[in-house]
């Protein structure tokens, strides 16, 4: 994408911190018509052949006395490519002029960007919900103005600066990080991100993670949510994130949940109710029952993704048959879906229980389907976590 950028040499200054931040963070180039000699409302055209065109009134470029005659084709411009003003100083113009984006000198930059950013292809990711939190300032600039991390222990403030500042990105990712290995969010990070900008918020993540500089930012929010009393349908679900029309089936109450993204209907769990044996078979059985139909019906099982580590943990220890053809399908999704490392270890996981319980037929056939994909992805003795999320947790949303 190419904006022109319009205006006369006394907004230079503007203009270059504008162009730099631009091709940053987007990756848009600019072009800069400057004139001093004649007013913009006869160069504009110069730039009009970009794929967006920004206007800078000043003294210079809107000098007084207004002829409105001179501006006849800015009024009368149809939109193509769109044009934008902003008045960086008094100056003479129609104010016709401000029924177009008409952007307050003081914001400028964040506001074209923001502008621009709507322009380009939208990327995989939510809309999240409006929430209250308190937002500091500090991650505006963070943030916004420029790749980066910051890390919180709030994710209200988080979620609520994903919906106030999605608008600077193609995307917004929600990841679910509770109970997962550094490796596996990293092979999710991979395969979520693409060319696009995006504002990653790693949910209720163990640790900071270490993450090279690139062109997305990322907020990462500390900590498992506590465990509390409350509806145990709503406790077996995976609290950083999950489907809504799941947590009913499961027959789960919503007015505790926090709404997270209303297009998908996605909801999350400040704190995370304790739950029992009898709904975690629920739980399992309701999932075994979408993945059996997960070649002719994907998008359900993808959107399950983070519900299948607690699932086939309890399946694994009171439901084998369940679990494991559970934890198979949902391999071959991931795997399907380009996944390959979370895919290959589940696999691998499902080797070992086979193994451990004598189910020769199981281990066999995870055994072939290893041959051929990669050993990078040795398998590994589970140990015991209880109730908790495997460490290998799966975040849906696919």
């Amino acid at each position: 994408m190419q904006l022109s950028i319009c205006g006369s040499s006394r907004a230079s200054a503007i203009t270059k911190r504008l162009a730099a931040r631009l091709e940053r963070n987007l990756g848009i180039a600019t072009l800069l018509v400057e004139e001093d000699t004649v007013p913009v409302s006869e160069t504009w055209e110069e730039g009009a052949a970009a794929d967006a065109v920004l206007i800078l009134l000043d003294g210079v470029s809107a000098p007084a006395p207004l002829r409105r005659e001179a501006w006849t084709g800015l009024i009368e411009h149809g939109g193509h490519p769109p044009v934008a003003f902003s008045r960086l100083e008094e100056c003479a113009y129609p104010k016709l002029l401000e029924r177009r984006p008409f952007f307050p000198a003081a914001a400028l930059e964040r506001a074209v960007e923001r502008w621009l950013a709507g322009m380009l292809p939208a990327c995989a990711g939510i809309e999240p919900a409006a929430i209250e939190g308190a937002v500091p300032d500090e991650w505006w600039t963070m943030l916004v103005d420029e790749p980066g991390r910051v890390v919180t222990t709030d994710p209200a403030a988080a979620q609520a600066f994903a919906h106030q500042a999605a608008g600077h990105f193609q995307a917004v990712v929600w990841m679910g990080c509770a109970g997962r290995e550094v490796a596996l969010i990293r092979a999710e990070l991979a395969y979520r991100l693409g060319a696009g900008r995006t504002l990653v918020v790693l949910a209720h993540i163990e640790k900071p993670l270490a993450i090279p500089i690139d062109g997305h930012s990322y907020l990462q929010v500390l900590g498992a949510p506590p465990e509390t009393e409350g509806d145990p349908a709503l406790g077996a679900c995976y609290a950083p994130g999950f489907p809504g029309w799941f947590a009913k089936e499961l027959g789960g109450d919503l007015n505790q949940a926090v709404l997270l993204e209303a297009a998908n209907g996605v909801y999350r769990m400040p704190q995370s109710p304790r739950t029992n044996d009898e709904t975690r078979q629920r739980h399992l059985a309701i999932l075994h029952r979408y993945f059996q139909t997960w070649k002719k019906e994907p998008d359900p099982c993808s959107a399950l993704l983070a519900e299948v580590p607690a699932a086939i943990q309890h399946g694994f220890a009171q439901d084998w048959t369940r679990g494991s053809e559970l934890c198979r399908r949902a391999a071959f999704l991931l795997l399907g879906d380009g996944r390959r490392r979370e895919g290959i270890r589940l696999l691998n996981r499902l080797l070992v229980e086979a193994e451990d319980r004598g189910d020769a037929e199981t281990a066999a056939d995870a055994r072939h389907e290893l041959s051929w994909l990669t050993d990078e992805d040795e398998p590994g003795r589970s140990g015991t976590t209880g109730g908790e999320q495997l460490v290998f947790a799966l975040e849906g949303g696919s």
